[in-house]
């Protein structure tokens, strides 16, 4: 069984060795929070920022420092944190938030299942927790592989990370059925007309609209657990899915992509047929991503062997101005052992020029180093990139 937080190896896409490492490095830059999953800045606001705390709150950032009362903060009895995956995992900003004030967020509720709701903030410093509109609820069968990712993507849809269900092997096969949410990437209409009984519009360019028996919500599928999915600011959706026992990987879904990928899991882990089991047993062969394509499958563009665990939390292509040497580069971390890649995306759409950076990161978390800390990445307005320390409840900003 292979949780998020509790679920790193040999890379199985290595760097040159003409690469020159980029040098990038973490510096704490705020801390006495708890347990920090995600963060977005606030985008009516340069010297604000938001950060998702797992065990129900959302914090305040501003001029450098946490704010002592909470922007958001659910009822405890709302939901649940029992199993180390669950709690409040996700939040997003409508596009027009700074003229009609209103965010979204991911939580599990009190049995598990998982819930989007919309909220109104009258002003950036509280949310009126009163105002919440329940959007979604997904029934989830076990306590663990729940995504909770959501981002806003340049088309103004909302698009929502769900995990398989949980429990290990897919055991319901939730990856590969077009019948249920689970093992999915959602995209939603949050504005336009709701459909009968919905609370959302299903856009009608989804990919399956019009196949009986599908949701509709479906975009991509065959996700075990996305743990982090970011737009580039090409367009491109980089998707980070937690694996089982093997490798974890990373998928990106271009700018111009119609939908309807199928991702793999659980036909396929990293690069090679899936095989339960433990690392103990021999690994199936890699596949070339030809055979991938071969059998309806998308390859991930990067993955990684498990040593013997491992959790991938995705991250971001950086395009800020202060450190050029990271420019253009994806950069993704493993939650278990805090080790650190950055990237290039190859011509061939594959990872290239792979460069690891766990050294530099590890020293800067200081005593105990990064391992089991990196939960989350988090960008501001300037393109700048900040990593969430678990662990310790603090931000670092990467620098040069």
């Amino acid at each position: 069984m292979s949780n998020r937080f509790l679920s790193v190896g040999v890379i199985a896409l290595v760097s040159s060795a003409a690469s020159i490492c980029p040098a990038q490095r973490v510096e704490a830059w705020v801390s006495g929070l708890s347990k920090p999953v995600d963060f977005a800045p606030d985008p009516a606001s340069e010297n604000r920022f938001y950060v998702v705390e797992q065990g129900g709150a959302i914090r305040v950032i501003e001029d450098d420092a946490v704010l002592e009362a909470p922007f958001f903060e659910l009822d405890p009895s709302a939901f649940t944190t029992q199993n180390w995956e669950q709690g409040l995992l996700g939040l997003a900003f409508d596009p027009g938030y700074e003229d009609n004030g209103l965010l979204y967020v991911n939580y599990t509720r009190t049995d598990g299942a998982t819930r989007v709701s919309r909220f109104h903030a009258p002003d950036g410093r509280r949310v009126d927790m009163d105002s919440e509109e329940i959007l979604l609820e997904i029934e989830q069968p076990y306590g663990n592989h729940n995504g909770g990712c959501i981002r806003f993507g340049p088309d103004g849809m909302l698009y929502i990370g769900m995990g398989d269900g949980g429990d290990a092997n897919d055991p319901r096969g939730a990856g590969q059925r077009t019948n249920t949410l689970l093992g999915k990437l959602l995209r939603i209409d949050v504005t336009g007309e709701p459909d009968n009984g919905l609370k959302y519009a299903i856009p009608s360019d989804n990919p399956f609209v019009k196949d009986a028996g599908a949701r509709g919500e479906i975009w991509a599928y065959g996700l075990r657990n996305p743990w982090r999915l970011e737009f580039d600011s090409d367009g491109n959706l980089w998707i980070a899915d937690v694996g089982q026992n093997r490798f974890e990987e990373v998928h990106v879904q271009r700018a111009d992509s119609a939908g309807g990928e199928n991702y793999g899991w659980k036909i396929m882990e990293g690069d090679g047929k899936f095989k339960p089991g433990r690392a103990k047993f021999q690994d199936p062969p890699k596949l070339a991503p030809s055979v991938h394509r071969e059998m309806g499958l998308e390859p991930p563009v990067f993955t990684y062997r498990h040593h013997p665990l491992g959790s991938v939390t995705g991250g971001y292509v950086y395009d800020g101005q202060t450190i050029p040497r990271l420019q253009g580069r994806y950069i993704v971390a493993d939650f278990m052992s805090g080790r650190v890649w950055t990237f290039k995306l190859g011509s061939n759409w594959r990872a290239d020029d792979v460069v690891e950076i766990s050294e530099a990161f590890s020293a800067g978390f200081g005593p105990g180093g990064s391992a089991q800390a990196i939960s989350s990445f988090g960008r501001d307005h300037d393109g700048e990139l900040y990593v969430l320390d678990l662990k310790g409840g603090r931000v670092l900003k990467i620098v040069e």
